[in-house]
């Protein structure tokens, strides 16, 4: 008799290892299809900070998205015993006497007001520079997404339930009961590949606009923080004197290949606040899968009814996937309304 699950996953990176805890949460059957073996090039920094620090202004709905996938993290967690969730505050460097009377302003705004210390910090840190003090942010840090992924994957494959694969488009059948896929019935289907999402016959119609981000993983022997560092790039610890450094954004270039002239740039950017030496012991590399009008992309395709979208995290992935996974189930199942900023239906709408 052929096997038959309620949905399959096309894609493991944030956004498909969300769907796939979402669905396993209300009792649903799946399978997980992916082709990529570098989970780590799924998860850039990790950072969970819903401030926009370059402006000092609230990122589109990160606050009540963090909310929620907080929550979620938790109970990754206790699944796997194992900790994900690395609270450290954030400190902005401040590099004018303009930008310490922005810091002041925005601090007692809505939102910012829950995460922004309204007093400028004169701490001296031994390594770092900074004439004109910090702004500090409590309340955000580091989600360990790598690894998250790594022992997620583990587990699916332990259950049979992961296939390491290309996915053939020219392969998916679709049928009155939903889509047939290499002798496996699926009631529904759900792609959730990121960047590879260029490639997917499907979805020509959503406007993708990935980002290459590169980064490097330092080791400070002479910085000695708990918190994150913030200038024109972010210095984040990672224990054991390694610090995390980057990222960049490159809008042509979406190998996965290191470029000498990221590197550059981060350590250019790195220098103007840092004064202690540093050795680079790894590059690492992430395509953001970023809508070209900057808002994730959720929903059903207007003409397959079994087949959806989740994707379009771009540089908040951890913050937002949960929430995306959890809205998008509701929908499919519940036809729960999506927001219009996030609905699929914006690229399909005849004006």
């Amino acid at each position: 008799m052929m096997k038959q699950y309620d949905y399959l996953i096309v894609g493991f990176g944030l956004a498909g290892m969300a769907m796939a805890a979402v669905l396993e949460k209300y009792g649903k059957t799946y399978r997980v299809i992916d082709n990529n073996p570098n989970l780590d090039t799924r998860v850039v920094g990790g950072m969970y900070n819903p401030i926009i620090l370059k402006r000092f202004t609230p990122a589109w709905q990160a606050d009540e998205m963090w909310r929620f996938s907080k929550g979620f993290y938790e109970d990754m967690e206790a699944k796997f015993q194992k900790q994900y969730l690395f609270p450290a505050n954030i400190r902005r460097i401040i590099h004018n006497t303009e930008e310490q009377n922005n810091w002041v302003v925005a601090s007692d705004k809505p939102v910012m007001s829950s995460y922004m210390n309204p007093k400028i910090m004169y701490d001296q840190v031994n390594g770092i520079k900074t004439p004109f003090g910090f702004g500090e942010l409590h309340g955000v840090g580091r989600v360990a997404g790598e690894e998250l992924l790594k022992d997620y994957k583990s587990y699916l494959i332990e259950k049979g339930l992961f296939t390491f694969s290309d996915f053939k488009y020219s392969l998916l059948e679709h049928h009155e009961y939903g889509v047939k896929y290499q002798d496996i019935k699926f009631n529904k289907i759900i792609f959730s590949e990121g960047s590879y999402v260029l490639y997917n016959p499907f979805f020509n119609e959503v406007e993708m606009k990935p980002a290459k981000g590169e980064m490097l993983v330092l080791k400070i022997p002479e910085l000695t923080i708990d918190f994150t560092i913030k200038s024109g790039v972010f210095l984040v610890p990672l224990g054991d004197n390694l610090y995390i450094t980057g990222a960049t954004y490159n809008w042509e270039d979406i190998t996965l290949s290191p470029t000498d002239e990221a590197q550059f740039e981060i350590e250019e950017k790195l220098k103007s606040f840092l004064s202690v030496p540093y050795e680079i012991v790894a590059r690492k590399i992430g395509i953001r899968p970023t809508v070209k009008d900057r808002r994730p992309v959720i929903g059903i395709h207007p003409s397959y009814k079994n087949m959806a979208l989740l994707n379009g995290l771009g540089t908040r992935g951890v913050i937002i996937a949960p929430y995306l996974a959890q809205t998008l189930y509701k929908h499919m199942t519940n036809a729960q309304k999506l927001p219009q900023e996030m609905d699929i239906q914006r690229f399909y709408t005849i004006n």
